[in-house]
């Protein structure tokens, strides 16, 4: 890594910048790449409701509001006291996991879209945001062994890869057919991904950049 090659290991620059790095091991406890996830979904319901009123208007920059923000704030928090209910990302099993995360996204996505602005519309375009979060969920649910994940692991990608496959391609026609240009052409970029991970016999270093 680069901090390696700057800050070579034992030195006086390494350990003093070990121990600033330290000073954040109760943030990090809160695990905060969680919360992009959570971020992602808000936002996503936040959209559904001004695309509803605008169809134009993620090209003016203007979706932000004080309630956007508040959620922002408030459902990271929320969620730390709940991980140990909702912890499903570390890998879905059973049809409850799934159900639970199908649940939890929608949750999420109706809260950000204004529970007060709810309707059957808001229901209808959620639906492929929903799908998409399954499909990211999946894809991070998915565990491998560096050191050995051709020989072992391949045949074991084989049905959450092609579930990743269909439920991206149907977030993205609904969103097509929803006329909504985020979610559609996001899931669409985001297709070829697990597609490759599937045919391609390097499916681990594909299931890499499909995280990415």
């Amino acid at each position: 890594m680069l901090a390696e090659r700057y800050f070579p290991t034992g030195s006086r620059a390494n350990k003093a910048l070990a121990a600033f790095f330290k000073n954040f091991d109760n943030f990090f406890s809160l695990k905060p790449l969680r919360w992009f996830a959570l971020w992602t979904a808000l936002v996503a319901g936040n959209n559904i409701t001004l695309h509803l009123d605008d169809r134009w208007f993620y090209w003016s920059w203007s979706s932000f509001s004080l309630y956007l923000l508040f959620l922002l704030i408030l459902i990271p928090l929320i969620d730390h006291r709940l991980r140990s209910r909702f912890d499903f990302v570390s890998e879905l099993k059973s049809i409850t996991d799934y159900f639970t995360c199908f649940a939890y996204a929608t949750i999420l996505i109706l809260v950000g879209s204004n529970p007060l602005m709810i309707s059957l519309n808001t229901l209808k375009f959620s639906a492929p945001y929903i799908l998409f979060f399954l499909a990211g969920v999946l894809t991070w649910s998915i565990h491998y062994n560096n050191d050995n994940h051709e020989q072992i692991f391949k045949k074991d990608m084989y049905s959450p890869l092609l579930i990743i496959i269909v439920l991206s391609s149907t977030a993205s026609f609904l969103g097509f057919v929803n006329d909504d240009p985020m979610v559609s052409t996001i899931a669409a970029v985001y297709l070829p991904f697990p597609l490759v991970a599937l045919v391609f016999p390097a499916a681990f270093r594909h299931l890499q950049r499909s995280r990415n």
